[in-house]
C-alpha cells in the first residue's frame, strides 16, 4: 500500500506544480481568477488534481479499514 500512496502523492505534487506553472502563464495574460475557472487548460489541470486528491481520500479509507481489521485480529489472539 505504501508504494501506491507514495505514487499518488508524487502525482499530486506534479499536478499542483503544473497548475502553479500554468497559473503564472495566465497571470502574465492578466486573466482573473473568475476567468481562470473557465479556461479549458486550467480546468483540465485542476480536474486532474481533484481526481488524485479523491484517490488519496479513498486510499485513506481503505488503509483505515485494513488497520481496524488487523487490530481486531490482534486483540482476538
Amino acid at each position: 500500500m505504501s508504494l501506491r500512496r507514495a505514487k499518488l502523492e508524487r502525482q499530486l505534487q506534479n499536478a499542483e506544480t503544473a497548475i502553479a506553472q500554468y497559473g503564472k502563464v495566465l497571470d502574465e495574460q492578466k486573466i482573473t481568477d473568475a476567468e481562470r475557472k473557465k479556461h479549458p487548460k486550467w480546468r483540465q489541470a485542476n480536474a486532474s488534481r481533484i481526481q488524485i486528491v479523491n484517490r488519496l481520500r479513498s486510499l485513506k479509507v481503505i488503509e483505515d479499514r485494513e488497520e481496524a481489521i488487523k487490530q481486531k485480529h490482534a486483540s482476538e489472539d
